[in-house]
């Protein structure tokens, strides 16, 4: 799935296993697991991130983000 919105928050539900790609390039991005668990992994950063729900995590470089819910996850994705 490829985002765009021009919203400065959206809220998505994934299903398990579904991928969200996202383009942090022109606005610093906060991404929020409100239920489920999801895997985000950020361009430049040397690590990827599990976030539950209830975690928060916002990217520290700018570039694509892929998101990949491991159980079906609800996700708050507002720009900064």
């Amino acid at each position: 799935m490829n985002l765009t919105s021009k919203t400065p928050r959206i809220e998505l539900l994934l299903r398990r296993r579904e991928v969200l790609n996202l383009d942090n390039s022109q606005h610093r991005m906060a991404i929020e697991c409100k239920n489920g668990v999801i895997w985000v992994t950020c361009t430049g950063e040397a690590q990827d991130h599990i976030l539950q729900a209830g975690r928060r995590y916002v990217p520290k470089t700018r570039g694509p983000i892929v998101i990949e819910a491991i159980d079906e996850a609800r996700v708050n994705i507002e720009e900064n």
